[in-house]
């Protein structure tokens, strides 16, 4: 039996050439969105709600009184740090020491049924500080991303810098947002010590940090420059 193939048929099938093209470019932008959106989502949903705050008219934290000391925004999926900021953490700083520090804890304090970028906004400007608890895996997560820029944010609008980093695991040893940030404000960077006996330094250590302004523990040079632009402003 033979079998007879007409190769100008089909060299010269328009449509199957059409339907070649169209499944290319639907493949090529399904590919490239998928990548795109995977990369940069964060990013985009943080300018988008940026461009939304300055559409309706954008209000200084400043001006409207801090309820909070500090934010804590930690890994809320690992229940062992969940524990330890829920129970520790907030024990040795809002129930012991001569003065309370009130807390904004995402698990006790957040509306129910607020979208994440609302809830991390309002807890950023309505705290003095911002606590970022880092582990390995917090580290990597876009909700980290997305609270240190609305953090930076207001260090850009206000002239307030809020951040303070504490390393609960040994991470971003090798980030240069970290080396940075050690040279400006090495105070502000803490670390959970490795041996129990220099745990009561520890908090003592923290609290000094969350109460005092980060603008008075820059190093000097930076700190002259703070200040030359808080002159000109």
């Amino acid at each position: 039996m033979l079998i007879f193939f007409d190769f100008k048929q089909c060299d010269n099938d328009t449509l199957a050439f059409l339907i070649f093209i169209l499944t290319s470019t639907f493949i090529i932008v399904t590919t490239s969105l998928a990548t795109v959106a995977h990369i940069f989502y964060w990013d985009a949903s943080y300018v988008l709600h940026y461009l939304k705050a300055k559409w309706k008219g954008y209000r200084s934290s400043a001006s409207l009184g801090n309820v909070y000391d500090v934010f804590v925004t930690y890994d809320t999926t690992d229940p062992w740090v969940s524990e330890w900021v829920l129970d520790t953490l907030r024990g040795k700083l809002e129930d012991e020491g001569e003065k309370a520090l009130p807390l904004c804890l995402e698990e006790r304090d957040w509306p129910l049924g607020r979208p994440l970028i609302d809830n991390l906004t309002q807890s950023i400007r309505y705290s003095r500080k911002t606590l970022f608890v880092l582990t390995e895996a917090y580290a990597k997560t876009g909700v980290f991303r997305l609270a240190m820029y609305l953090a930076h944010q207001r260090l850009l609008d206000e002239n307030l810098d809020v951040i303070v980093v504490l390393l609960l695991e040994p991470v971003l040893q090798h980030s240069h947002f970290l080396r940075l940030r050690r040279r400006l404000c090495g105070e502000s960077v803490v670390e959970w010590p490795r041996t129990a006996a220099a745990e009561p330094w520890f908090w003592q250590n923290l609290r000094n940090v969350v109460r005092v302004d980060n603008q008075m523990m820059y190093t000097k040079t930076y700190s002259q420059y703070f200040n030359g632009s808080q002159e000109r402003a």
